[in-house]
């Protein structure tokens, strides 16, 4: 049995946290949350909170908490999988269950290590060795409740205690060097991969620990500073967030703030400055970006105020531009990182910087100028060709042509030359040539097979922004997965009921592919990656009629080509020339199915 992440957050979203947590403890208002006694420890004082703005639980003494689901789980002593179950039918709450594969136990037992490892670390935060990481907090601002309220924990110097521990639990060897919590090295000795660090929790979107971050006690400068977890069957660095169990509150206040590392976020949060996340200590990626795309497309970027900091801000823009996200970008004075700035100055002056934060455009162009001489016209240029980038990720005409005049005002060139050199000659590298370009006539018959599958692909693109079409293509064959995948997706969702005009068309689509087990291939994966991009960038843009067209007659001649290879009587032949004739000569792509449809036994 498992449930969906969709489906998980589907559930999240319609709990009253109050209500699930009210059934086991005695709540009684303070404020806008609710305080009792903790039901996990020996509770005289009300140390348990409830915030169901925030739609979590905590104590302040022993650290239980999460969402409502891990606080009933945890009450009840049962899985997590269990507990989704059972608080979707006791708030019935629509959300399909699924068969578990041997991949979802794996995974389930995946969580369970992580949890206990956890609990491991956070047992270890108040042993006398961890003296030292006590005292690194507390120089940070972070006092014994706030420790317990983010769940940090400690990992002891010693080379194998974590490990010791979960053999005590009879996991195996091969289970924790999957999950990355020990090292074995060549003499086969094995090792904890956290030791004599300061643990912070990762958690998924459904808030369960998938990874750990480490932050090094140590004083030897060749030992790095902070790790990660490596890749695991269920963290992908590249594809998680820090912070983004929080994600609701990233929905309800429609903007969310991208900083550079655990301790801002933390910062931030203990300043109320609740929709903070971070990269996992790489550049961000596309599909992070995605990630927090589905909460909000306003963002604010409060990166560290260095040239690296600075150098970091300009790469997230092109990947956030790419995705179509509003961008301001905050600047601090006499702070090296927003982490500072927050101990130093405090909560209002923060909220002083965001009301003086800059559009990301206005960002660049402050940026730049400061590298060029604009009274020089060598270097005019050079800074003109700066912004080719930048132009390349925009998704929108409007865009483009805002950012234009205003570039233009400040340097007083034309808008249209500036339009020639940063648009027109500034094709984007990762829009897919058009299918027909990409191959030539005498290509291999691999290439062939590459031809049916970009149009394939340009077909599916066309059914997500005119669904109407999907009655012409449903008892096509298609040569790729994704595109019968996509057509099946049609076929699911016409049952459902479901209203095609609907915003939400395409991240259904999305989560249906990637959700489907047997959808994981580098030809998918790269793929739904195009789809997506190029939806979003023609989401503005009113596609004419003859482009789809277009499509439609392609798709034909590949079938004819396919359809030559058959003999047919000579009468055959001859209908079936008139009937090329007439398809050709067609005019709107209700014509061309009305004519396709009264010919169609000929193929």
């Amino acid at each position: 049995m498992y449930f969906r992440n969709e489906d998980i957050e589907k559930l999240l979203d319609s709990l009253r946290i109050e209500e699930v947590v009210g059934e086991f403890v005695d709540l009684k208002k303070s404020g806008s949350s609710y305080k009792g006694l903790c039901p996990f420890h020996a509770d005289t004082n009300p140390s348990f909170s409830v915030k169901p703005e925030k739609k979590i639980c905590k104590c302040f003494v022993c650290g239980s908490g999460g969402n409502a689901i891990n606080f009933y789980s945890k009450i009840k002593n049962i899985p997590y999988m269990e507990a989704v179950k059972e608080l979707a039918q006791k708030y019935r709450v629509n959300i399909k269950e699924y068969n578990a594969k041997n991949t979802d136990i794996d995974n389930e037992k995946f969580y369970q290590i992580m949890e206990d490892s956890h609990n491991f670390f956070m047992d270890k935060m108040f042993a006398q060795e961890s003296r030292t990481a006590l005292n690194y907090l507390s120089n940070r601002g972070l006092d014994t409740d706030l420790i317990k309220e983010h769940r940090l924990g400690y990992a002891p110097a010693k080379w194998s205690e974590l490990y010791d521990f979960l053999k005590e639990k009879n996991y195996s060897d091969e289970d924790l060097l999957t999950l990355g919590l020990i090292k074995q090295n060549e003499e086969g000795r094995i090792y904890d991969t956290f030791r004599n660090r300061i643990i912070f929790p990762i958690y998924s979107i459904s808030n369960r620990i998938i990874a750990f971050g480490g932050r090094s006690l140590e004083k030897d400068d060749t030992i790095p500073k902070y790790i990660n977890s490596p890749d695991t069957p269920i963290f992908k660095k590249g594809k998680n967030i820090y912070g983004i169990e929080r994600a609701i509150n990233i929905r309800n206040k429609n903007y969310s703030i991208l900083m550079e590392g655990y301790m801002d976020v933390l910062s931030a949060n203990i300043f109320d400055f609740d929709t903070s996340i971070a990269p996992l200590g790489t550049a961000l990626t596309v599909e992070q970006a995605q990630l927090i795309k589905r909460y909000s497309s306003n963002i604010l970027l409060c990166f560290d105020m260095d040239k690296a900091g600075k150098s970091a801000t300009e790469r997230a823009s092109f990947i956030l531009k790419s995705q179509g996200f509003n961008i301001r970008v905050l600047q601090f004075d006499d702070a090296k990182d927003p982490d500072e700035y927050l101990k130093k100055n405090g909560r209002e002056a923060f909220l002083e910087v965001v009301q003086k934060s800059l559009e990301i455009f206005d960002f660049l162009y402050e940026l730049y100028s400061s590298e060029y001489d604009l009274t020089n016209i060598i270097a005019k240029q050079n800074f003109i060709e700066r912004f080719k980038e930048f132009f390349a990720y925009l998704t929108t005409d409007l865009e483009k042509e805002m950012y234009l005049k205003n570039l233009s005002e400040k340097i007083d060139i034309s808008i249209d030359i500036l339009r020639k050199t940063l648009v027109e000659e500034n094709k984007k590298k990762f829009i897919v040539k058009d299918y027909i370009d990409e191959i030539e006539e005498k290509e291999t018959e691999k290439k062939e097979f590459k031809k049916a599958n970009n149009l394939e692909l340009s077909i599916v693109e066309m059914l997500l922004k005119k669904p109407e079409y999907y009655e012409f293509f449903k008892d096509e064959k298609f040569e790729s997965d994704i595109a019968n995948k996509t057509l099946k997706f049609f076929e699911e969702k016409i049952k459902e009921n479901f209203n095609f005009e609907s915003n939400n068309l395409m991240r259904e689509f999305e989560n249906y592919i990637r959700n489907d087990n047997e959808s994981h291939s580098e030809y998918i994966n790269s793929n739904i990656a195009r789809i997506i991009l190029n939806y979003v960038i023609d989401t503005e843009v009113k596609i004419e009629e003859k482009n789809f067209l277009k499509l439609f007659k392609d798709y034909f001649r590949v079938k004819v080509k396919l359809r030559d290879k058959t003999n047919d009587d000579f009468q055959k032949i001859v209908y079936f020339s008139k009937f090329k004739d007439k398809i050709e000569k067609s005019r709107s792509v209700e014509e061309f199915i009305e004519i396709y449809n009264s010919f169609k036994y000929l193929f």
